[in-house]
């Protein structure tokens, strides 16, 4: 089963946040060999993501990365996200999953 982990995303700005990911016997997982996908939607059962994460690796950090540009096609409001991990065989995990909770901004910068 997935961890559960909300989120907080300003609206029209840059956001990302890691993951330290490790293996059932509480070592550093090796992520090199795996492939992560992670996107937001306002219901589980939507059709399409509203968008999708990038994902950058580096040791064993997973980072969830939306631009000031995606950020601000969201509307404020509670959505959907997940964390999906495909390891080499093909097999595929939810690692993590939780709210999305978009958040507006006051400044504005021009």
């Amino acid at each position: 089963m997935a961890s559960r982990a909300n989120i907080y995303i300003d609206k029209g700005m840059d956001f990302r946040t890691s993951l330290d990911l490790f293996d059932a016997d509480d070592q550093e997982l090796v992520i090199s060999t795996y492939s992560f996908y992670s996107g937001i939607k306002k219901l589980y059962s939507s059709a399409n993501n509203l968008v999708n994460f990038t994902i950058e690796t580096a040791n064993n950090d997973v980072t969830l990365v939306l631009t000031d540009q995606q950020t601000d096609t969201l509307k404020p409001g509670k959505y959907q996200y997940d964390v999906v991990m495909e390891k080499t065989t093909g097999e595929l995990s939810k690692i993590v999953s939780g709210l999305a909770i978009v958040v507006d901004t006051i400044t504005e910068v021009s």
